[in-house]
């Protein structure tokens, strides 16, 4: 058979963490270095979402639907570009439709709880998320499902371009 007729899918990076670890600012930067398309499941949420929690303050996503939307939107980008995917419900993607899923922390908790204020989080949803940044839930659950891990703390480290060097390496063959 001849390789050359056979497309080339590009990758797909999840980038998962804590609300308010900078998933997003890091998404906008890699999208534009690496000429990927972003998929920004924020939009989507009432659509993949059985109903909104209004004492969590949060929609209850759906996986199937999320799982749903993701595989459409890599059918319909990586014969063309990569595609990323920044959320804290990343993560939950099974491992094999996943070519590297990053992990965003934020050590410095009381910029992280200033950054949720600033988003007009309530106190219980503040302390709720701080919780989860401590116990590194998103990281825990990403080694659970066998993601092939890249771990960056955003309050540590804010060179995006040593990051963009290992994604790289990551990333090639």
């Amino acid at each position: 058979m001849d390789n050359q007729n056979i497309p080339k899918i590009k990758p797909l990076i999840i980038i998962s963490g804590t609300p308010g670890t900078g998933k997003t600012t890091l998404a906008k930067f890699l999208q534009k270095k690496l000429n990927f398309q972003r998929l920004d499941i924020h939009k989507y949420y009432p659509i993949i979402s059985t109903d909104y929690n209004k004492n969590k303050q949060c929609y209850n996503i759906d996986r199937q639907k999320f799982l749903t939307l993701v595989k459409k939107t890599k059918r319909q980008v990586q014969q063309k570009k990569g595609l990323i995917i920044d959320s804290h419900i990343t993560h939950h993607l099974p491992a094999k439709e996943v070519d590297l899923c990053i992990i965003l922390t934020c050590s410095h908790l009381k910029i992280l709880k200033d950054r949720l204020a600033k988003r007009h989080y309530s106190k219980q949803k503040i302390q709720e998320n701080l919780e989860a940044e401590i116990m590194q839930i998103c990281l825990h659950e990403a080694q659970d499902n066998k993601h092939n891990l890249l771990i960056f703390d955003s309050t540590k480290n804010k060179n995006y371009n040593q990051l963009l060097v290992q994604i790289k390496r990551r990333l090639s063959p």
